[in-house]
């Protein structure tokens, strides 16, 4: 005669409930961190001129000198803004270089001389950068900050 027990899972079946439960609260935790968002400085960057078209490149550098953000454009009336491109907050942005067609321009960060920074609560610190002509028609650029919740992707 065979005994059977019946209502008592099996091992296999516990070991796999446990394995499958684990493997949720391991992807949901995840996706959870993936999901929060990391705050960061941006930087935009506008054609002024729309008939215009300028290869550009902006590098941002902190006090080390090292390179925290660097991008390059090629701006036409076709395509003519990248916006809140951004970096990490952790970051202490200090000089700002943007080479319009081979001429290059070197900025400071704007910093605590602007009256609408530093920013306030999770609004982070950025630039808009405008290509634009200057009055002999050579390229020229000008910069302003700007405080903006903006975040890493």
């Amino acid at each position: 005669m065979t005994t059977q027990i019946v209502g008592m899972p099996s091992l296999n079946r516990r070991s796999l409930l446990a394995s499958a439960s684990a493997a949720l609260v391991a992807a949901s935790g995840c996706s959870a961190v993936e999901s929060s968002p990391q705050l960061a400085h941006w930087v935009t960057v506008y054609l002024g001129e729309r008939d215009e078209t300028h290869e550009v490149s902006v590098t941002v550098t902190d006090d080390s000198g090292e390179t925290v953000f660097e991008k390059e454009y090629s701006l036409s009336d076709d395509d003519e803004a990248d916006e809140d491109a951004p970096f990490p907050d952790a970051t202490e942005p200090e000089t700002v270089v943007v080479t319009v067609d081979g001429t290059r321009f070197e900025r400071d960060w704007p910093g605590f001389e602007q009256p609408q920074l530093p920013c306030d609560g999770e609004n982070r610190s950025g630039i808009e950068v405008w290509v634009e002509d200057d009055e002999s028609g050579s390229p020229g650029i000008r910069i302003e900050a700007d405080c903006q919740y903006v975040t890493m992707d």
